[in-house]
């Protein structure tokens, strides 16, 4: 996974343990904070990957119309 994204999930995950209460917080593990991140990666990750490929996608039928002509 790209640093990026690592470090953009890791934020994400430390700003949603912000919202919780102290007492919530402490019931959670730094084991659970890392799977929290690595599932956030994992979203931002694919979102990534869909929208290069809608655009691969709309790129190609741009040059399918383009060697039509």
């Amino acid at each position: 996974m790209s640093e990026h994204y690592e470090r953009h999930a890791e934020a994400v995950s430390n700003a949603f343990m912000e919202l919780l209460d102290e007492h919530v917080r402490e019931g959670i593990g730094e084991a659970q904070r890392q799977q929290l991140a690595m599932l956030i990666e994992a979203a931002i990750s694919t979102a990534v990957f869909e929208q290069l490929e809608h655009a691969a996608d709309k790129a190609f039928a741009f040059a399918q119309r383009f060697e039509a002509k």
